[in-house]
């Protein structure tokens, strides 16, 4: 069977995703000594890039391109190049540090990568964000494929992303672990991938895990491609 799962919400802890966007919006609110608290900096940021990510199923920009046009507008300037490529590199460098996996989320790691015969990450992220958090959190080493929107151009539930993330498998069985109804579960279904959803409730998904170690486990029990 070939395994591919999502990462933000998925693999990660969404709380260690939250707590590190407000340390960057902290220290973007110190480099550019602005007057507004850290929470205003974030909320300014969240109201500017949300409604873009939105569309991403249409049209992906890159995220980190997002923190650094919203820094504009609040600092209402141009950056110069010092501080473009700090806002960049930081965007990446402050999950670095601050990211955790989801409880869970190793065990579960470890139990699929023995069962799977491909595993691979499809991502709505950033490609260097991906490779630099999968680095710090140190399981790069599971995946045998990264999809992220930013190599395709479109992101999740875009046909399209999922579509280049299966031609890196083989496998007649293709699974799909993700915690968004509307990206994960509806995106991977679209192209009739088998959808293992991480949380309480589902509309579509053909199982419903409350972690990626009960989704592993539900992946050991399904019948193999060679004993149906």
């Amino acid at each position: 069977m070939d395994v591919y799962l999502d990462m933000t919400g998925t693999i990660t802890d969404m709380r260690s995703e939250n707590f590190a966007m407000y340390k960057l919006a902290e220290e973007i609110k110190h480099r550019f000594a602005m007057s507004l608290s850290a929470d205003e900096v974030l909320s300014k940021i969240e109201e500017y890039r949300k409604p873009i990510m939105e569309q991403r199923d249409k049209e992906y920009v890159p995220i980190r391109h997002l923190v650094l046009e919203a820094v504009e507008r609040l600092v209402s300037r141009p950056l110069g190049a010092d501080n473009s490529y700090w806002i960049l590199n930081e965007y990446s460098a402050v999950h670095s540090r601050y990211v955790k996996l989801a409880p869970g989320a190793l065990e579960g790691l470890q139990v699929i990568r023995k069962v799977a015969k491909h595993m691979g990450l499809i991502t709505d992220a950033d490609r260097p964000f991906t490779e630099r958090l999968l680095n710090s959190l140190e399981i790069a080493k599971f995946f045998d494929s990264i999809t992220t929107a930013e190599d395709v151009g479109v992101g999740k539930p875009n046909p399209k992303i999922f579509e280049e993330a299966l031609k890196h498998g083989f496998s007649k069985l293709k699974i799909y672990i993700g915690d968004s109804e509307r990206r994960d579960v509806k995106g991977a279904k679209r192209v009739g991938m088998i959808v293992i959803k991480i949380g309480k409730f589902s509309e579509s998904a053909d199982y419903i895990a409350p972690n990626l170690l009960e989704a592993a486990k539900i992946i050991q029990n399904l019948p193999g491609e060679d004993n149906p």
